[in-house]
């Protein structure tokens, strides 16, 4: 699946109908951005922002009563795939070692982390 990039406040916006889940409402989904992500948001703010992804096929917005809600087109655990994907064949050229490599550097998590990772992998 290839998805259509978002920005950088688009995908703060999403993962917070993520993590409300479907039947989120903008007032929700306002003050948990303001509040996990430290902005400082206005309601017209996020409509525009819940607008682009519902453009975008993230997201399908449906009358609930006298509000607007979410309902969630892409799974965030395909969403996050596709963009290690992206970001495995931008940055490495699609070099799966070179990706391995740096996802397992001392530098990008804490040991336990790394081995976790490993573990994981062996599993597969």
């Amino acid at each position: 699946m290839n998805m259509i990039s978002l920005t950088e406040s688009e995908k703060v916006t999403m993962k917070c109908v993520w993590d409300l889940g479907n039947g989120s409402r903008l007032a929700q989904i306002m003050a948990l951005a303001n509040e996990n992500y430290k902005k400082n948001w206005k309601p017209q703010t996020v409509s525009t922002f819940l607008g682009k992804l519902v453009k975008k096929g993230y997201l399908e917005q449906y009358r609930d009563g006298r509000y607007f809600s979410y309902r969630i087109l892409i799974d965030r655990h395909d969403y996050r795939c596709d963009m290690l994907r992206k970001d495995m064949e931008f940055w490495d050229d699609g070099d799966m070692e070179m990706f391995l490599d740096e996802l397992l550097d001392s530098k990008t998590f804490p040991e336990d982390k790394r081995n976790m990772l490993i573990a994981k992998a062996k599993e597969a």
